[in-house]
């Protein structure tokens, strides 16, 4: 254990080291994933959890320092290195690592989606209506003969737009013209388009926003921006919520062992096969000879870098049954 644990007196927890690393493992055996905080009840009320710590409940502080302090590696390499240990006592064929996937639902509000078509549609309207403006504007300036003329063939990114509402506000402090709200306040045309744009480059802003948080996806969450709408398994009881939140989760198995695990935002398989490889490449420093996996799976991408990695076929296409049929 001291492989994994640092029992040196200077990084002291207060707590068995071994009894700590213990609950760790139990806690994420069965939540998956379990917070500071999801420790500390569980060693409160968990009976499993009490008696492994003797009756001690430790705080999640305690378990911070022992993670930070005296854990010697990430919790997620533990994983490999069990399944190194497994492959050293059991009889485990990893040349043939068996995949497959589902989907779980994210913890999101339902209700906090985007949609990049939509947000596509509305930044295209958003454009036309900066056009329009700063056409209206440059013909404002033209007539009262304030010398400034914008440009329509810039991009009109956020950068751009700040700089158009600082040129306003420079001619409004040179003509000396103040900003008015409420109700029965007339606003000075130069005011209007002052806010006009500020409105635009808030709008190009957040679109900005969502295009680099959706990085080529259809949709994503406000809350969960790594999560995307995905079609779950059918629901047989009210038939409705089919199409929810969620991530595509992977796992590769040898003789009944989980040896790699890969969670993904794509809703799609076929992008998912090369960087699941790629992961398992990194954990295990080799490739696996046989990965059978459904239809999937298989596209000319994947198929090209199995040929590559000298990894042998066994992924059906698409087509592949109803070619059988014919």
């Amino acid at each position: 254990m001291f492989k994994y644990i640092d029992f040196s007196s200077r990084h002291d927890c207060g707590y068995d080291g071994l009894k700590l690393l213990q609950c760790i493992l139990l806690a994420y055996t069965l939540k998956g994933y379990a917070s500071l905080r999801d420790l500390e009840d569980l060693c409160k009320f968990g009976i499993r959890f009490q008696f492994i710590m003797d009756g001690l409940t430790p705080s999640f502080m305690a378990f911070q320092r022992f993670i930070v302090n005296n854990l010697r590696m990430p919790l997620e390499d533990l994983f490999v290195e069990f399944n190194r240990y497994f492959e050293a006592h059991d009889d485990i064929h990893t040349d043939i690592l068996y995949i497959d996937g589902t989907k779980f639902e994210a913890n999101a509000n339902k209700m906090t989606f985007v949609w990049m078509r939509s947000t596509k549609k509305y930044r295209q309207k958003r454009w036309v209506k900066i056009m329009e403006r700063i056409h209206a504007f440059n013909t404002y300036c033209e007539k009262e003969e304030v010398p400034v003329k914008l440009s329509a063939l810039k991009e009109f990114s956020f950068e751009y737009l700040v700089e158009i509402v600082d040129t306003i506000k420079g001619l409004m402090n040179q003509r000396k013209i103040e900003s008015k709200h409420g109700k029965g306040q007339r606003k000075h045309p130069l005011q209007r388009f002052k806010e006009g744009f500020e409105e635009d480059a808030d709008k190009i802003l957040k679109y900005s926003i969502y295009y680099r948080l959706a990085d080529g996806r259809n949709s994503f969450s406000k809350t969960d921006p790594s999560a995307t709408f995905m079609h779950m398994k059918y629901d047989y009881y009210n038939h409705t919520n089919v199409f929810k939140l969620g991530y595509n989760v992977q796992m590769g198995s040898s003789d009944r062992y989980i040896r790699h695990i890969y969670v993904s935002s794509h809703a799609n398989d076929l992008n998912i096969y090369i960087p699941f490889m790629e992961g398992y490449n990194m954990a295990y420093g080799d490739y696996p000879t046989k990965t059978p996996a459904d239809a999937g799976y298989g596209s000319y991408d994947n198929y090209s870098y199995c040929k590559e990695h000298h990894i042998e076929l066994f992924m059906k296409y698409n087509t592949y049954r109803k070619e059988q049929e014919k």
